[in-house]
């Protein structure tokens, strides 16, 4: 029996090498991932790998697609799935998250040493021609980091910030709170607990409904006006006009992001013109290292699910295994 699996883009060498071994496997990779190509082409695929944010899944290509039996998102955010879609169709969702963790942890503390050392303003000093010696930086050690969402990337971020002596705080909805206690972090109930207490406020999060605008005006009130806000999860868990506003207002020190509501970002977006803002442009895990580890797990995945060797375990969607297709 022959597998369809289609492919919204080619996945870096080792994983299209992986996928190649298998004879039984017909790859086919789109010619332009666009929506319409998606579309077009998956009623007739058994399996599918979105490797990037764009196209979407969507729930009237999961309907169509009556042979799809497993999808997969090359990455760790699956807010262009429906995953409702798929679970109602039986169909596991996997994801690449574990791959990149350590890559998108290490880019976290990039962003935070950058605040607290106040780095890329320290280069610009220097490139005009200005020598400083007082700059107003601050050490990781001692101060309080709170990771919002343990999964893999909150808890190698976790990890990191131990390394540096930081007491770690963790807040996360679902089961993340039992591991991060095992791990010795501080669990606190609820955002509104702890935010006052954090120097650093790490979002690795992933984005869902209840996700969408969680850092508002009202938690961005709650922080300490000294605090930073680092987000490596998705542009919308911030609501990035409050986001602003509090910059502009003195209620926390600065921002390090990843990630935007929209990106690239407009031209006359406040952010940019901001000295106590790092922006980077949503490369956290994109370390040619990393993204093979992700390609590899990518074509691993898949075809366990086409070979229907996953199990609740092993998705983001357990329920899939106890609906009917």
């Amino acid at each position: 029996m022959t597998h369809n699996l289609l492919l919204t883009q080619a996945l870096p060498e080792p994983g299209m090498r992986l996928l190649a071994t298998r004879t039984d496997v017909r790859v086919t990779v789109l010619a332009a991932p666009t929506g319409n190509a998606l579309a077009a082409a998956l009623p007739g695929a058994d399996g599918v790998i979105v490797v990037m944010e764009e196209p979407a899944l969507t729930a009237a290509m999961i309907g169509a697609a009556s042979r799809l039996r497993v999808a997969c998102r090359c990455g760790a955010g699956y807010d262009n799935i429906d995953v409702a879609a798929l679970t109602a169709r039986g169909i596991p969702l996997v994801t690449t998250g574990a791959a990149n963790a350590d890559t998108v942890a290490e880019h976290a503390l990039y962003l935070m040493l950058a605040l607290a050392r106040r780095g890329p303003r320290l280069d610009r000093a220097v490139r005009s021609g200005a020598w400083p010696r007082e700059f107003g930086a601050i050490e990781l050690r001692d101060r309080s980091c709170l990771v919002v969402g343990y999964g893999s990337i909150g808890r190698h971020v976790a990890r990191l910030a131990r390394a540096f002596r930081m007491h770690v705080l963790v807040v996360d909805p679902g089961p993340g709170a039992e591991t991060a206690a095992r791990d010795g972090c501080t669990v606190v109930p609820t955002l509104h607990e702890a935010l006052p207490d954090a120097d650093f406020v790490v979002l690795a999060c992933a984005l869902t409904p209840s996700t969408r605008g969680l850092i508002d005006a009202a938690a961005l009130a709650r922080m300490k006006p000294s605090a930073f806000l680092v987000n490596v999860a998705r542009g919308p868990v911030v609501d990035e006009a409050a986001l602003i506003a509090g910059l502009e207002a003195g209620r926390l020190a600065g921002a390090g992001l990843d990630v935007l509501q929209t990106e690239p970002p407009l031209p006359d977006n406040p952010l940019l013109t901001r000295d106590d803002v790092v922006l980077t442009p949503h490369t956290a895990a994109y370390v040619a290292t990393a993204y093979d580890r992700m390609a590899v797990a990518a074509a691993e995945k898949t075809l366990a699910g086409l070979d229907g060797r996953l199990g609740p375990q092993d998705v983001v969607n357990p329920d899939a295994f106890s609906t009917s297709a």
